[in-house]
């Protein structure tokens, strides 16, 4: 065999190995993302809990593939909302904290504001932390201010004045 022959079968044989390695990865569009996100929501609020966990680490795979912070963060909000559902708080917080983290690197005040709610329910509600649940509703309630949400602003100062109420500090939460 000639010399230009064995450059050419390599080359070609090592091009087809690159084809095989990096055609695999499936790519999908945000929206299509985003679509999977929603689902996974209704899923879990429908009550099917172990198809929308399912559902959303689907979801996290392809948000984590597309470098969409946003998306990360939703996932593991619905994540750890699924796990809260099915009363495994140590798994919800584990969660919960993983998507603060990526919500964290956003502007989105509305997903910060569900985070640190949520956390806050799980310190105070779940594990009995009230000062550090009532540190979280605080930012959330400055989330919540931020993006001038009128419900949820109510809903969270309705936490803090409870659990502030829960460990008897009546004169702090009176003003909430």
């Amino acid at each position: 065999m000639s010399f230009t022959r064995i450059i050419v079968l390599l080359v070609l044989l090592i091009q087809s190995c690159f084809n095989i390695a990096f055609g695999q990865e499936k790519k999908i569009a945000k929206q299509e993302i985003e679509k999977l996100s929603d689902e996974s929501v209704k899923l879990m609020r429908e009550g099917h809990h172990e198809k929308s966990l399912t559902l959303s680490r689907i979801t996290l795979n392809y948000a984590l593939t597309a470098k969409d912070t946003i998306l990360i963060a939703k996932s593991y909000n619905t994540i750890a909302a699924n796990f809260d559902e099915l009363t495994e708080p140590d798994k919800a917080l584990f969660y919960y904290n993983k998507g603060l983290i990526y919500a964290e690197k956003t502007t989105n005040g509305e997903l910060k504001n569900w985070l640190y709610n949520n956390l806050g329910n799980i310190y105070c509600f779940n594990k009995k932390e009230y000062e550090k649940g009532i540190s979280y509703y605080k930012k959330s309630l400055y989330y919540s201010t931020k993006i001038k949400d009128s419900v949820q602003i109510a809903f969270t100062k309705l936490n803090i004045a409870w659990a502030y109420f829960d460990i008897g500090v009546y004169n702090d939460g009176y003003p909430y």
